[in-house]
């Protein structure tokens, strides 16, 4: 083999509608973390020309006020766009005794996808930087092209 370097790049971007309510945990201090499921659903036709689909679905947890955002603005069936990590998380289980593990999504940001009923979109994740004042931009005509 070779000496190859591999970068540490681990980052996801997956969109769909949540398949569960959050569920928020908190520990000591501030600290407190949301769990759901979210399901990418992916469309395609089948070597007879069928209209197929194929679900995938991801547990995703967020934290602290990503995780109280996500509890408070977003339920079941909610399309959101999710960003973050994938993580391997292992378990024991307790009735076989036998070492479980699964691959989850630690969220960085978690964005609503749809538009509240006063025709607003939602706001953007607690994460998400504010946004830039406006600036006063000249007039077209000191534009110089």
């Amino acid at each position: 083999m070779s000496d190859v370097r591999i970068p540490s790049t681990n980052v996801v971007v997956i969109a769909g509608r949540m398949g569960r309510d959050p569920e928020l945990k908190r520990f000591s201090g501030d600290a407190c973390v949301a769990n759901f499921s979210m399901c990418n659903t992916e469309y395609f036709r089948d070597r007879n020309g069928e209209k197929k689909e194929r679900a995938t679905w991801v547990d995703v947890k967020c934290w602290n006020r990503q995780a109280e955002f996500v509890v408070e603005r977003l339920a079941k069936g909610r399309p959101v766009q999710v960003e973050g990590k994938l993580e391997q998380e292992t378990w024991e289980d307790k009735t076989s005794g036998q070492s479980r593990s699964k691959l989850v999504l630690n969220a960085q940001r978690v964005s609503p996808l749809d538009w509240d009923s006063d025709g607003q979109q939602q706001p953007a994740a607690a994460s998400a930087a504010p946004a830039p004042a406006q600036q006063d931009l000249p007039a077209d005509e000191d534009i110089p092209f």
